[in-house]
């Protein structure tokens, strides 16, 4: 028998999505200006209305069941278009807004397109926060509970219920220091092979390089190993090491850097960019303008393509 919705307090519909989004009772009391007593008893009557758990207390927070998960996948947007439809005022103005979109990735992020980005969004929104941090494991779980916007990574994550776009593919290349002993203009396979290496920590996920490196006799000399991009930069830079790195970086730092750029010694596939984001903000105006203005970014700055 069908659920009857005559049946349903909508009122309950904001508690849950509310609980969702920041995990926390107490926060989403805050949030909807609720006394926490008060949040518990609305969670009660929905578990009992909807009849299943919903939440399960845990350490670090309200963890939701699958159930929840997917009533939150198709409410949360569903909520935002109706406060648009019944109050015009809540719609996002860019110009007013002092939203705080909080966006996941790596350090590349940050040292391409955040520049470029931050400054295309100022011109439309000088009250708008940008705030990146680190990618993690827990990436996928940060996005569905929307504790982020969106994660920028080359991945591709196996969750189906995320949504993704390419953003742009990235060549690798290998920078060295202009004055490295044996590298000059060009850079070998015995080359690539005989010098050291900075590289970041193996994440677990492969890539077009790990593939080629994955191979009988391409094993390379590991001589520091480094968390940043920038890490990667600063120590081949400073040293006889070399790095493997996406073109773009290289280039937007070679010469500050005092670097030379190098093509890698075989041909390598380009490495895809992504956007990810949850289906809970697909369609809420200010996730949507903040999708377009990355895209914009990449599309007007012809200076992001390598030569």
């Amino acid at each position: 028998m069908k659920l009857n919705l005559r049946g349903i307090d909508l009122n309950l519909l904001p508690v849950f999505v509310a609980i969702m989004e920041h995990g926390q009772l107490s926060r989403a009391a805050d949030t909807l200006g609720m006394s926490q007593p008060a949040i518990s008893a609305a969670l009660q009557r929905l578990r009992h209305t909807l009849g299943d758990a919903l939440f399960v207390r845990t350490r670090s927070g309200m963890e939701p069941t699958p159930r929840a998960r997917e009533l939150h996948e198709q409410l949360a947007p569903q909520l935002n278009t109706l406060r648009d439809i019944l109050d015009p005022e809540n719609r996002f103005d860019p110009a007013s807004s002092q939203r705080h979109f909080r966006i996941i990735s790596v350090d590349y992020f940050e040292m391409v397109l955040l520049p470029p980005l931050l400054a295309r969004i100022r011109q439309q929104a000088p009250d708008v926060i940008l705030e990146v941090t680190s990618a993690g494991d827990d990436m996928t779980e940060d996005l569905h509970k929307t504790r982020a916007d969106l994660a920028i990574d080359a991945f591709v994550h196996d969750d189906d219920r995320l949504h993704r776009d390419t953003l742009l593919e990235e060549n690798l290349v290998v920078v060295a220091r202009r004055q490295h002993p044996t590298l000059q203009g060009k850079c070998s396979k015995h080359a690539f092979l005989q010098a050291e290496h900075v590289v970041l920590p193996d994440r677990n996920r492969r890539l077009p390089l790990d593939q080629i490196l994955d191979a009988p006799g391409w094993q390379r000399r590991t001589g520091a190993r480094v968390t940043q991009f920038a890490s990667m930069l600063a120590t081949s830079a400073g040293s006889d090491m070399i790095a493997t790195v996406p073109e773009r970086l290289a280039r937007l730092y070679a010469d500050a850097m005092d670097l030379q750029v190098l093509a890698f010694p075989v041909p390598i596939p380009p490495v895809p960019i992504y956007m990810v984001w949850s289906p809970a903000v697909e369609q809420d105006p200010a996730h949507r303008w903040l999708r377009h203005q990355l895209q914009a970014t990449l599309a007007d700055l012809g200076h992001l393509s390598p030569p």
